[in-house]
């Protein structure tokens, strides 16, 4: 008989045997002994015969028909291999799990009943007897299964072994076998005894996880009953964190995963006790002498130290060693940093700033494996030196705004003495150490350049020296040319530098340029000065700039620059304000055109926009004075689109600036004749539409003069129909009317014809208007009927020509 190599099928699980196997890879169903292999062997040989029992009756099927003529060959056919079994319902190997489940809780609740029914009619032996052969069988009984692969019953057995142990200690309790022992106390000695025995089983059976639960269950009882019975809770946290983490050691030495994996957890619950009660106590007494002559700070620093235990477990991982070194050493820092808290900010600074350095410094010697694990504390020791400083440049910012109004006090002003929150003096060492913090976390990433370097360290000296000074009553002046000082160094420092840094430089100047300019406000002189210097600077860089950016943002900057050199020095003049925007906007004016750029054009706008409204409101005529200002911003526009042929368009703004200038006059004047605001207009419009069709010969007379037109006629057309039909007005509109007809009939132009009828054309019926209402009804009458009969005629006429058309159609063939 044949034997086949393709794999069989366990009868338990159904799971697939691979050939020659006398064991079961997945329910580890053993089969052994002579008679058994026996067994095996006979069953897989009638397995074989029922394969070729099915290949012969499944082969005809495959067999092709033969013609009769032709002899029969036999066919050789391969046995069909049997399908796999599907798996439906609970698989076998879960069967016993379950049951065993059952029976340990049974055995449990056995023993729980025992206890309590049984107990009073045993005596001592017989009770002494009973608990130590249950406890004994099942927790034996357990170990010897697991030895022999049956690990489930094992499990099962194993807990109802140490159920039973807790339960002997217990019984033994409440029989006074332990004497008065408080609750605290038992649970204490639970724990003990169910970590001592979980212990013992997990070393001599590793594969079994209950003892491994069992043993940090009971460690962590122990510790909870240690924390009552000895008074000395953070000492006792202590001990169970490292309790936890020998156990966690012993675990991982003996590859028992689940006990590693619990004790870790265990230990961390009493990590989190330990720092959280050792923060509340440090916090209470947070002085240097009750911190650590007291002992009130010592589990806190226990409780960082203790952050460093992972490393123990995991030191071939550097992520796991850079995070426990870094949390360990912003802990330490925490707590080392935590008198000053109790001190005022000024102390807490310097403590933060000693820690920032100290961290910074020491980050360059720490090894490599550790390079991020000072990250920690030096964003510690920043969080209070950046607020502090914050809060020191805000205060000194206010000082210098709120001195007083603008132009109303003189050049000797000096600032308000104000409370600060801190010693201004920390506000320089507070920007360097904040600088070294800031290069230490560059070069995790890239190597800063000494350029660089040296450029942020004058920025940061100089804000922290310009912060200190306004934080003292010194006078307002030394303020601003500080600033001055500054800003002139950043724009010769940028004309020097190539690309975006000589652009950065440049914008970074001006800005100082600028803040100069705000803290000079509250003086005239102060104010002139430094808009002279930023006048100066815009235009250095319109001139000079090394990079087309930093020329853009010279141009951008000059027209308002110069307005305000020109506002405050006529404020120093004793000039009235009300005649200060006229020089001003002569001066933007002439910026635009001589520079005809988009950024100085829409600068010298808001220019004069703000000392136009400025000079309005503290005018005593202010139509008039309105004006005078949309009169020459007219001008200046219209100069501007005559002498820059790439500003044509801008002709059209300066026509509309004059034209509402005049309309802002005659308002002023009492001037109630539309064709003064609007023929003056008109007639500029004309002669652009002419000089356009005589450049053009081809243009189109409805876009060079229709407008034009339109404005001349409308008004005095809408005056005339609302108002005075019959008047001089309306003479000398008829006449224009005509004029324009003639003329567009005479140089076949298409504007002044359709303007001329269309508006004539209203005229005449407007005049119409009151004699048509005085006609007497027998005349519309018969115009009615006149005009019914001719539609009446005119309709028959009509229909008799279809008929003779219809009949002549009919008549073709």
């Amino acid at each position: 008989m044949t034997r086949y190599s393709d794999p069989y099928v366990c009868p338990d699980c159904h799971s697939r045997l691979p050939a020659g196997s006398v064991s079961c890879p997945t329910c580890a169903l053993p089969v052994q002994g002579p008679l058994a292999v026996q067994l095996f062997h006979t069953l897989r040989q009638a397995d074989e015969l029922v394969a070729q029992l099915r290949a012969s009756v499944l082969a005809p099927a495959l067999v092709p028909s033969v013609p009769a003529a032709m002899p029969h060959v036999p066919v050789a056919t391969r046995p069909t291999p049997r399908p796999p079994v599907e798996r439906s319902g609970i698989r076998v190997a879960s069967v016993p799990s379950i049951l065993l489940g059952l029976g340990a809780l049974c055995l449990l609740v056995a023993a729980v009943t025992f206890l309590a029914v049984a107990w009073s009619w045993l005596g001592v032996g017989g009770r002494t007897a009973v608990l130590v052969v249950l406890t004994v069988a099942t927790g034996g009984t357990g170990t010897w299964l697991g030895s022999r692969g049956l690990r489930v019953s094992a499990e099962s057995l194993t807990s109802v072994g140490l159920g039973l142990l807790v339960l002997d200690v217990v019984g033994a309790d409440n029989a006074g076998w332990l004497g008065d022992l408080s609750l605290a106390g038992g649970v204490c000695l639970v724990g003990g005894v169910l970590a001592t025995a979980s212990l013992a089983l997990t070393l001599s059976s590793t594969r079994l996880v209950v003892p491994q639960l069992g043993a940090v269950i009971g460690l962590w009882l122990l510790v909870a009953g240690a924390v009552e019975v000895t008074g000395h809770e953070h000492l006792v946290f202590g001990a169970g964190v490292l309790a936890f983490a020998a156990l966690a050691g012993v675990g991982r030495a003996r590859g028992t995963v689940v006990t590693t994996w619990a004790a870790f957890a265990g230990g961390w619950t009493w990590w989190a006790v330990l720092a959280l009660s050792g923060l509340a106590e440090a916090i209470d007494h947070a002085s240097l002498r009750e911190l650590w002559a007291q002992g009130h700070g010592w589990s806190l620093l226990a409780a960082s130290m203790f952050l460093l235990v992972p490393i123990a477990f995991a030191s071939s991982r550097e992520w796991v060693v850079q995070l426990s070194a870094g949390m360990a050493a912003t802990a330490i820092t925490f707590v080392v940093a935590l008198p000053a808290m109790d001190e005022d900010l000024t102390t807490l600074t310097v403590v933060a700033l000693v820690c920032l350095v100290a961290w910074s410094v020491g980050s360059a010697v720490v090894p490599a494996r550790l390079a991020l694990a000072p990250l920690g504390p030096i964003a510690l020791a920043a969080l209070p030196v950046v607020l502090v400083s914050v809060g020191l440049l805000v205060q000194g910012a206010s000082t210098v705004l709120d001195v007083g109004d603008p132009f109303t006090l003189g050049a000797g002003v000096r600032l308000h003495p104000i409370d600060t929150v801190a010693d201004p003096a920390l506000l320089v060492p507070s920007a360097l150490a904040l600088l070294i913090a800031g290069a230490v976390f560059v070069s995790r990433t890239e190597r800063p350049s000494r350029p660089a370097t040296a450029l942020a360290a004058t920025g940061a000296v100089t804000v922290g020296a310009l912060g200190t000074l306004a934080l003292h009553p010194v006078p307002l002046w030394t303020v601003t040319a500080s600033l001055a000082v500054v800003a002139s160094l950043l724009m010769l420092d940028a004309h020097r530098r190539e690309g975006s840094r000589s652009t950065t430089g440049a914008a970074a100047g001006v800005a100082v340029a600028v803040a100069a300019l705000v803290t000079a406000l509250p003086s005239d002189w102060l104010t002139a000065g430094a808009a002279l210097l930023l006048t100066a600077g815009a235009g250095y860089l319109t001139t000079t700039g090394r990079t087309s950016d930093s020329r853009l943002l010279g141009r951008a900057l000059l027209p308002m620059s110069a307005a305000t050199l020109l506002w405050s020095a006529a404020n120093v003049a004793d000039v009235s304000e009300a005649h200060r925007a006229v020089p001003v906007l002569l001066v933007v004016g002439l910026l635009a055109i001589i520079l005809p750029r988009a950024e100085v054009e829409l600068s010298a706008a808001a220019a004069a926009v703000v000392a136009s409204l400025l000079a309005i409101e503290s005018s005593a005529d202010q139509a008039g004075s309105l004006a005078l200002h949309l009169t020459v911003a007219g001008a200046l526009v219209t100069a501007s689109a005559l002498i820059n042929p790439e500003r044509r368009l801008l002709g059209w703004l300066g026509g509309a600036l004059l034209a509402l200038a005049t309309w802002v006059r005659l308002i002023d004047l009492g001037v109630g004749t539309p064709e003064a605001y609007t023929l003056p207009s008109a007639v500029a419009l004309v002669l652009l539409g002419l000089h356009r069709l005589w450049r053009d010969p081809q243009a189109s007379t409805a876009l060079a003069l229709g407008p034009a037109l339109t404005l001349a006629t409308t008004p005095s057309l809408l005056w005339v129909i609302a108002d005075d039909p019959v008047s001089a007005r309306a003479t000398l509109l008829g006449g224009a009317c005509l004029a324009l007809v003639l003329a567009g009939t005479r140089l076949h132009w298409n504007a002044p014809l359709a303007v001329g009828s269309a508006v004539g054309g209203l005229l005449v019926l407007r005049e119409l208007a009151p004699y048509a209402a005085q006609t007497p009804q027998w005349v519309l009458i018969g115009l009615a009927g006149t005009l019914l009969t001719v539609v009446g005629v005119t309709w028959e006429s009509r229909l008799r020509d279809l008929q003779q058309a219809a009949t002549y159609l009919g008549r073709l063939r």
